[in-house]
């Protein structure tokens, strides 16, 4: 149901992580909201490894969220495996201390005149436990915002348009984002456009070589055939020709975007 996923996430947003973890976890159940329940869960598990599960099931469930893709990808590079996420242990307020009033020596007792004290009630000793702030989940406030996933896709296509870096930041400062977002949207999209195009130019260079082996077997039967019957063989010159014109622009676009 979406009352779960909607009070899963205020929770996460006042750091109730307890709270959060029980009605995020049953909005996963449920088909319609189980994407954004693990994104959302992926910001309140205990660790990285948590995380990563999180992550993996909302991949599971949309190859296409950039979103997941992208912190997925940030959690391997580190050598983070995936675990299973365990119920977050509850905040635990501070221990009550003992306190001991000090007595008056025993030695002076005589010296002094008391007054026989009226019989009052001690106010008990309430321990003072800072607040804490409200935590938001680490990838509310970087990728998990719609806003940053509409920026990074945005910067991807005017990096792929071959604008520079300089000119795509400038882009995303007039449509209200800050310079230090930005930069950190840019560099994010600039990375994964050049990885982008080097799987185009593997692709591209691996079909080339693959032409040159086709034509190399087909020149290579043609002459065995006309060897054994006295004929002529065929050159498959076209093969070769467009097969090394694809593996060299292949390989030099892809190292230019190593």
């Amino acid at each position: 149901m979406d009352n779960y996923l909607q009070q899963g996430i205020m929770a996460a947003k006042t750091g109730d992580k307890p709270r959060a973890f029980d009605l995020l976890t049953r909005a996963s159940e449920v088909p319609a909201t189980s994407e954004q329940a693990w994104l959302w869960l992926s910001g309140v598990v205990n660790d990285d490894s948590e995380r990563l599960f999180c992550l993996d099931n909302v991949i599971r469930i949309n190859s296409d969220n950039a979103i997941a893709q992208r912190g997925a990808a940030m959690l391997r590079q580190k050598g983070i495996f995936p675990a299973v996420p365990i119920y977050p242990e509850p905040r635990r307020a501070a221990p009550v201390q003992d306190y001991t009033p000090k007595q008056v020596p025993s030695t002076k007792l005589s010296q002094v005149n008391f007054v026989a004290p009226t019989r009052t009630q001690a106010a008990p000793i309430v321990p003072v436990v800072p607040s804490m702030p409200a935590q938001r989940p680490s990838y509310e406030t970087d990728w998990k915002k719609q806003e940053l996933s509409g920026l990074f896709q945005y910067a991807m296509m005017e990096l792929a348009s071959n604008k520079s870096h300089q000119v795509v930041e400038k882009l995303l400062v007039g449509q209200g984002a800050s310079l230090e977002t930005a930069k950190m949207v840019v560099k994010d999209a600039k990375y994964a456009v050049k990885k982008a195009r080097r799987g185009k130019y593997k692709k591209q260079m691996t079909s080339g070589l693959a032409l040159i082996i086709i034509g190399l077997i087909l020149t290579c039967g043609s002459y065995a055939i006309a060897d054994s019957f006295n004929g002529r063989y065929f050159l498959f010159y076209g093969a070769f020709f467009v097969g090394l014109i694809n593996l060299v622009v292949g390989f030099i676009g892809w190292l230019v975007n190593g």
